[in-house]
């Protein structure tokens, strides 16, 4: 089992760690030590980008964000559209997003998202299936 993020997030982004390996993976995780909020992903067909956006607090302000990751597949979770990985900060909130322009509108209008990372004692994993909007 890996418990580095960014070994995760190499692992992911060279094609070795596949959705269904990353929840393995992050199963085991506390996502009780975090909180996901203004979750969100929309497109801009002006500029043809997908982003996914949210913001993670910590439950504990003595456990701080540590590292952040999100990923954005298409919604039956088969193809990946992007994926990031932040860390060395501490911080009990911390605003995230990623973006993308291999999303094609005629991939349908739903992603599957997920919002990963570690606090200073614990990890947590996310996974929220969004209907997209248009950007503002």
């Amino acid at each position: 089992m890996y418990t580095n993020g960014e070994s995760i997030f190499n692992l992911i982004k060279a094609g070795k760690l596949n959705l269904p390996e990353l929840r393995q993976t992050l199963a085991s995780t506390s996502s009780g030590n975090v909180s996901v909020e203004d979750w969100g992903v929309c497109y801009s067909s002006a500029t043809g980008e997908l982003s996914e956006y949210c913001t993670v607090i910590a439950n504990d302000q003595s456990n701080p964000i540590t590292g952040i990751g999100m990923i954005a597949y298409s919604s039956d979770g088969a193809r990946m559209y992007c994926v990031q990985y932040t860390n060395a900060f501490s911080s009990s909130s911390v605003a995230t997003s990623v973006g993308t322009t291999l999303y094609s509108p005629q991939d349908g209008n739903e992603v599957l998202c997920v919002v990963y990372g570690w606090t200073e004692n614990a990890s947590y994993y996310f996974t929220k299936t969004l209907t997209i909007v248009p950007c503002q």
